[in-house]
């Protein structure tokens, strides 16, 4: 199994997403000036930090399951104990 992404990288990957959304709303904020507009995009930024939080979050116990994905993106671990094991699984 060789994948694009590994743990590290997606979890990297995650963070940089979270900034950018937040960074997108505070823009979208001082764009939209009507109090609704303002809430339903803070809603919608804390719901996607939220759900890119948790999806990061899973990675780690995931991969030592040698079934670590990302929003639907396979990856290889990082750690070498945990890719070896998951290389025996894969090839027995």
């Amino acid at each position: 199994m060789n994948y694009a992404l590994d743990t590290s990288q997606a979890q990297k990957l995650g963070i940089g997403v979270i900034v950018g959304v937040i960074l997108l709303g505070l823009l979208l904020s001082f764009v939209v000036t009507a109090v609704v507009g303002r809430i339903i995009i803070l809603a919608l930024v804390v719901g996607a930090g939220l759900f890119i939080w948790h999806q990061r979050e899973d990675i780690a116990a995931a991969a030592r399951k040698c079934d670590a994905t990302f929003l639907g993106v396979h990856l290889t671990p990082t750690d070498p104990q945990i890719k070896a094991q998951c290389v025996k699984v894969a090839n027995p």
